[in-house]
C-alpha cells in the first residue's frame, strides 16, 4: 500500500511540474564561507578548499523541526532519537558512540561530562543556527580529548547581520512552537538574541501508555563589541527541558521521566598583529533529575512512590530509592595564538579545563552531604582537571597542501595522552584529492565511571580510549555540483562500551581489547540553474566494524552502527511560485537490543526502516507560510532500542521575517 501511496505524490508532483513554466534565476555562486570559527582558528580558509569538512544549513529544509532532524540528513552521521523534536539524542558520526564526539557552539566546546546523552542539551533551537560544520574522522591534533569519530560546530547566526524574525507551527498531538530572534547593530556593538519555546502532549496516542510529552524553552545572546584594537565577544544562554522519557533506559519500567536545564557563557577577544592572540573563557551549568517511576503517576508519599496499588520497587521487596539528581560545572579557559611565516601557517593553543559533578548516584561518598531541599541531597561528587596543548602547522606548495599537528593532555588519573596527525592534500581547479591520518582518544564520563542502578553498574577503573584512524578521499566542486568519495579504517583500543554475557546480567562499561571499523561515504549535489528543479542530494555511508575473536558479549552502544545510510533531498518550484522539499532517509542497523517481554530480556534484531518528509512553502512579501509532513508513510520504527518513535505528523508554519 505504502508504494501506491508513493507512486501517487511523486506522479502528481511530476504533473505539477510539468505543467508550469520552468522560473528563469541566475547561476547561483558556491558559497565560500570562511571557517576559521571553527575551534577558534584551528582550521581555517575558504570552505570548498577543506576537503573533510561537510557544511549544512537549516534553511528551506524539509520537517526541520530540531538539530537532530538536520543532523540526520548527513549520511556519515547517525542520529539515535529518543524522542521527538530534539526531546533527547545519541549522535554518532562514523559508527563511533554518543560519548566520541564533540560538540562545539561557536567554536566553545560544551560536551557534558556526565553522560554523552546531554551533549545537545544546548541553549540553541534550530531556527537560530546560520549553519552547521561537520568535521568526520578522528581529530584529536586540532580539537583534542573527545574528538574521537568527529567534531560537530553549531554556528549561530551572526549578530552583525540586521534581521527580526518571528514563527508560529501548531501541529498534530499538541505541537506547538514559538520562535523570535532579533540582530541588530548600534554603533560598535551588535547583538542577537533567540528565544523559542516548544510543546507536545505526546505522540503515542493510541497506546496504553503514552509518556511522550513534552516541553523545553531556550534562550540565547551573542553580542560583539567591534573595535579594531580591543574587540569583545560575548555568548551566553539558558534552555530547560521536561519530558516524558518512555522506557528510555529500560522497558521494563516505561513510566520515566526527566528533566534538565542549564546555563552557557563564553568570553573572548583577540589582539596582536604579526601574532594573533585570542584568550576564550568559558562556564556551563547542568542539572539533571531523572525519575524511573514518573511523579505524576507514582505519587510521593511516606516516602514511597505509589501508583493505584502498586509501589514502586526494583524487584520484590526492594523499594525504589528515589530520583536521581545530577549538577555538572564545566570552567576554564584557553589562550590561542597563530602567525604566518616563509613556514606556512602555525597555530598553538594552551587551554585548562575543570570538570566537576555533585550527585546522588555519580562520583565519591562526600564526607558530609550537601542537602539542597526536602528531596535532593548530593551524597557524592568527583572532579578533575586537564590541560591541553596543541601545536599545528600547515604549508602550500603550489597545488599541494600538508599539515601536521600534535595534541599533548596530561590529568593526574590518566596521566599523559598524545595524539597527533598529518593530512596531504593536492588540489587543482574543481578537484581536491587527500590523505589523512589521525589519532584521538576520550575520557570516561562520570557515567561510565561510577553509575549504579536496577540493570547498570559502573567501573571506576576505565582507561581512556583510543583510536588511529587512515583516510583517503576526493571531491569534485563547482558552482553546480559538489562531489565527494571517501574511504577509511579506524582502528580502536581500549574502546569503552557498556556490555553484558548473558540477557539477565546487569549492563557494566569495559575497555575493550579492540574494534576495527572500515567505511565508505559518498556525496553528490546538483544545483540547477534555469529549472524547475532546484537541488538534488544523494548520500550514503557504509560501515563495517569487526571485534577481538576472543571476545564473546552483548553490546549496548559500540556494535549497534548504521551498516548502511542513504539520504535523498530534492527541492523544486511549485504552484503560485512555491517550493517544495522532499527528504528520505534509509537506515539499516547492525546489532541487537534488549526489551523485556513475558517477564523476561529477550534479543531483537533491528529491523531496516525507510522515512520520507516532505515541506511545502509559500513566500508572500516578508511572510513564509509552511506545510510539512514528517514520516509520510506513517512508518513504525525504533532507532535506539526498543523506543517508539512517532508516526506520521503533520505541522503548519507561519513566519514571518524582517531583512
Amino acid at each position: 500500500m505504502r508504494r501506491y501511496i508513493f507512486s501517487f505524490l511523486l506522479l502528481t508532483t511530476f504533473y505539477f511540474i510539468k505543467a508550469q513554466n520552468a522560473p528563469k534565476f541566475e547561476q547561483q555562486k558556491l558559497d565560500t564561507v570562511t571557517i576559521a570559527s571553527f575551534g577558534n582558528n584551528r582550521i581555517s580558509g575558504k570552505l570548498y578548499k577543506k576537503a573533510k569538512i561537510i557544511n549544512i544549513s537549516p534553511k528551506q529544509t524539509a520537517g526541520i523541526e530540531s538539530l537532530d532532524d538536520l543532523l540526520n540528513l548527513i549520511a556519515g552521521v547517525d542520529v539515535r532519537m529518543r524522542g521527538s523534536k530534539g526531546v533527547q539524542s545519541d549522535l554518532s558520526i562514523r559508527g563511533g558512540n554518543f560519548d566520541q564526539v564533540l560538540i562545539l557552539l561557536n567554536g566553545v566546546k560544551v560536551n557534558n561530562p556526565q553522560s554523552g546523552h546531554h551533549n545537545l542539551d544546548l541553549p540553541v533551537d534550530v531556527s537560530m543556527i546560520d549553519h552547521i560544520e561537520i568535521l568526520e574522522g578522528a581529530s584529536g591534533q586540532h580539537f583534542g580529548v573527545n574528538a574521537y569519530s568527529g567534531a560537530i560546530n553549531i554556528i549561530t547566526k551572526n549578530p552583525e547581520k540586521e534581521q527580526a524574525h518571528s514563527a508560529l507551527k501548531i501541529g498534530q498531538f499538541g505541537y506547538l512552537k514559538t520562535d523570535f530572534d532579533l540582530a541588530h547593530t548600534s554603533g560598535k556593538i551588535s547583538v542577537y538574541n533567540g528565544f523559542t519555546y516548544q510543546r507536545s502532549t505526546g505522540y503515542l496516542t493510541k497506546d496504553s501508555i503514552n509518556n511522550t510529552d513534552f516541553y523545553s524553552i531556550k534562550d540565547f545572546v551573542h553580542l560583539k563589541y567591534n573595535d579594531p584594537k580591543h574587540p569583545v565577544d560575548l555568548q551566553a544562554g539558558y534552555q530547560q527541558k521536561d519530558f516524558g522519557a518512555n522506557s528510555f533506559y529500560t522497558s521494563k519500567y516505561p513510566w520515566q521521566f526527566e528533566k534538565t536545564y542549564g546555563y552557557f557563557a563564553s568570553l573572548s577577544t583577540r589582539f596582536g598583529k604579526k601574532v594573533t592572540w585570542q584568550p576564550v573563557l568559558f562556564y556551563k551549568l547542568h542539572f539533571d533529575e531523572f525519575q524511573l517511576f514518573r511523579e505524576s503517576v507514582y505519587a510521593y508519599k511516606n516516602g514511597y512512590f505509589i501508583h493505584d496499588k502498586d509501589t514502586a520497587q526494583y524487584a520484590p521487596h526492594v523499594y525504589y530509592p528515589g530520583h536521581n539528581y545530577h549538577k555538572t560545572q564545566q570552567l576554564g579557559g584557553q589562550i590561542q595564538g597563530r602567525f604566518l611565516s616563509k613556514w606556512g601557517n602555525t597555530y598553538f593553543n594552551m587551554a585548562l579545563r575543570n570538570e566537576h559533578i555533585w550527585s546522588n548516584k555519580l562520583g565519591k561518598l562526600l564526607s558530609k552531604p550537601i542537602v539542597i531541599n526536602d528531596r535532593t541531597t548530593y551524597t557524592k561528587s568527583d572532579e578533575r582537571t586537564y590541560i591541553e596543548a596543541q601545536l599545528n602547522q600547515s604549508k602550500k606548495w603550489s597545488h599541494f597542501e600538508v599539515g601536521l599537528g600534535l595534541n599533548l593532555l596530561y590529568e593526574k588519573h590518566y596521566n599523559w595522552q598524545l595524539n597527533g596527525g598529518g593530512y596531504l592534500s593536492y588540489r587543482q581547479r574543481y578537484w581536491i584529492h587527500y590523505i589523512n591520518v589521525s589519532t584521538a582518544s576520550r575520557l570516561p564520563t562520570f557515567t561510565d565511571l561510577y553509575y549504579q542502578g536496577p540493570v547498570n553498574i559502573g567501573n571506576p577503573n576505565l582507561k581512556p580510549e583510543t583510536a588511529v584512524t587512515y583516510e583517503a578521499g576526493t571531491k569534485f566542486i563547482n558552482a553546480q555540483n559538489n562531489i565527494g568519495v571517501n574511504i577509511f579504517l579506524r582502528q580502536s583500543q581500549n574502546t569503552i562500551d557498556w556490555i553484558k554475557y548473558h540477557p539477565a546480567d546487569k549492563w557494566q562499561p569495559q575497555n575493550l581489547t579492540g574494534l576495527q571499523t572500515f567505511g565508505m561515504e559518498f556525496n553528490a549535489t546538483h544545483r540547477f540553474k534555469k529549472s524547475v528543479f532546484k537541488k538534488i542530494r544523494l548520500s550514503y555511508a557504509y560501515l563495517n566494524m569487526t571485534k577481538d575473536q576472543n571476545q564473546s558479549f552483548i553490546s549496548k552502544y559500540a556494535l549497534d552502527y548504521l551498516k548502511h545510510k542513504a539520504n535523498l533531498l530534492v527541492s523544486h518550484h511549485f504552484y503560485f511560485d512555491s517550493e517544495m522539499t522532499w527528504t528520505a532517509v534509509y537506515k539499516n542497523r547492525n546489532g541487537q537490543y534488549l526489551d523485556y517481554t513475558n517477564e523476561q530480556y529477550r534479543l531483537f534484531d533491528y529491523k531496516p526502516y525507510w522515512l520520507a518528509n516532505m515541506k511545502w512553502t509559500k513566500t508572500i512579501n516578508k511572510t513564509r507560510l509552511g506545510v510539512s509532513i514528517e514520516n509520510i508513510f506513517n512508518t513504525t520504527y525504533n532507532d535506539l532500542s526498543y523506543i517508539k518513535m512517532p508516526g506520521r505528523w503533520l505541522i503548519f508554519e507561519i513566519d514571518y521575517k524582517i531583512k
